[in-house]
């Protein structure tokens, strides 16, 4: 799933502790359900100069968060806008979840670099090893079997374990249509003056092996941002769907929709069909 969430969820929250706790809940609640993909789109609340600011306390509290715990002190430079991160409660991606030890056979996220012509892995241990097998690329993260403790040797692995959502930014509504829109197979706008999905509707969402979500600001819903743009709704999305039906609050905050409908989503997705008389 491609969840597009505008960086005007940022301009109601005052002070960065805040903004990082923002942030943080977007980053967890996406990991929780698998989310492949986060943009960041710019609405018509933010200018072009608060865009730019929010991606970019964006993308270092994102880099942070998904940087592995072990690898943290080494990759991430001391930086003023990450003030808050050390409140922050762990990710805990289940890749991250090592030991202090290893053994023969063990496997975890490695960042690999070059010394002297050859790639050697750091796995948050007190040396590197060498990468004897495997493709991986310097200055990248790669999924690595420990082979020999003794001569601290690893292997790349071919393929990546989930390390949370991809983060992506877009600077309009339609680059976020131009880019993304014909990439999908369905996609699903949210609103409180959506329909409620039916059964049948939500089972349906089996059938797409790429979902793209909509999400609206804080202060104004997709389907201003999308009048604002000249554009109806409903005409250039598949479904408009109120995941939260017959809500007791004046107002659903963006991380509350998110988390809501994935939340819904994710049941009929995974969830079992059942034949019924």
């Amino acid at each position: 799933m491609i969840v597009c969430i505008p960086t005007s969820v940022l301009k109601t929250e005052h002070g960065l502790l805040l903004k990082t706790l923002k942030i943080y809940k977007i980053v967890r609640f996406s990991s929780i359900f698998g989310v492949s993909e986060i943009v960041f789109y710019k609405d018509h609340e933010v200018t072009a100069k608060q865009h730019n600011e929010y991606f970019e306390l964006i993308y270092k509290i994102w880099k942070y968060l998904l940087t592995p715990p072990y690898l943290r002190r080494k990759l991430i430079p001391i930086d003023k806008d990450l003030k808050y991160v050390g409140a922050l409660p762990p990710l805990r991606l289940e890749v991250y979840d090592v030991g202090k030890t290893i053994d023969v056979g063990d496997r975890r996220i490695g960042y690999i670099m070059n010394y002297r012509g050859k790639l050697y892995a750091d796995i948050g241990l007190d040396k590197l090893f060498k990468v004897e097998a495997g493709s991986c690329e310097d200055g990248e993260f790669a999924y690595v079997e420990v082979v020999d403790i003794v001569s601290k040797r690893v292997i790349c692995l071919d393929y990546m374990p989930y390390m949370g959502p991809v983060l992506a930014r877009e600077d309009g509504l339609m680059e976020l249509i131009n880019d993304y829109f014909n990439r999908v197979d369905v996609i699903i706008a949210t609103s409180r003056y959506g329909k409620t999905p039916s059964h049948e509707e939500l089972l349906s969402l089996k059938k797409y092996s790429r979902i793209l979500i909509l999400f609206g600001g804080p202060r104004t819903g997709l389907y201003d941002i999308f009048k604002h743009n000249g554009l109806d709704l409903e005409k250039e999305v598949d479904f408009v769907w109120n995941t939260i039906p017959e809500q007791k609050v004046k107002t659903i905050r963006t991380e509350e929709a998110l988390i809501s409908t994935l939340a819904v989503f994710n049941i009929f997705i995974h969830g079992r069909t059942y034949n019924t008389l």
